[in-house]
């Protein structure tokens, strides 16, 4: 009786062991925030701006995060101070991080997909008082690295370079010249890539 008592306690220990080592991470819900520099596509022709994030994501293993982000930027435009425009979207991005218990930061590769939103308002200086307006929803994809350190178990840090490509195949803002009536062009695209560095907090 006490050996299958002992043999029983035995295999339940290494159950439990087992379920340990599977878990072996912290998979609770975070929220993250985070600012940065959006320097723009050279083809929107508008001034570099400011960007700020929202998220909130989990690791689902050691190695991998995935999280749910909302980004808003507001760029000024050289050519065109008539010309208003903001950008914002949300975007499912997964972490690959290459952790080691040696240190307490890790690098990590960004891939994300998601949906961007582009408002455009022109107020033409002559020839109409109606403003042209365009907003319009667009597919979105993002690639990128970073560093993340780990304070604590509820404080991190991380900085991030990730490149977004977005799929917004027209743009009156990217376009200088106008027509008889002082709108200007609506210019055709495949994309614009926009580079991002951020600092964030988890």
């Amino acid at each position: 009786m006490k050996i299958r008592m002992l043999s029983a306690a035995l295999l339940a220990g290494l159950a439990v062991t087992q379920v340990a080592s599977a878990q072996d991470y912290d998979d609770r819900w975070y929220l993250t925030g985070s600012v940065g520099y959006n320097l723009q596509d050279e083809d929107r022709r508008t001034d570099d701006a400011f960007a700020a994030a929202l998220g909130v994501g989990r690791f689902i293993s050691p190695e991998w995060s995935v999280e749910g982000a909302l980004n808003y930027q507001n760029p000024q435009f050289k050519h065109n101070s008539d010309l208003l425009w903001s950008q914002y979207g949300v975007s499912v991005d997964f972490r690959r991080h290459f952790i080691s218990e040696e240190r307490n930061w890790a690098p990590y590769l960004l891939f994300g997909l998601g949906y961007q939103r582009s408002e455009e308002e022109y107020v033409a200086t002559s020839g109409t008082e109606s403003p042209l307006q365009r907003e319009d929803g667009n597919l979105a994809a993002k690639v990128g690295v970073g560093v993340q350190g780990d304070f604590s178990r509820r404080v991190a840090v991380r900085a991030e370079l990730a490149t977004r490509f977005d799929f917004d195949t027209s743009s009156y803002a990217a376009e200088s010249g106008t027509d008889s009536s002082g709108y200007p062009h609506q210019m055709e695209e495949s994309y614009f890539s926009d580079v991002i560095a951020s600092l964030g907090v988890i």
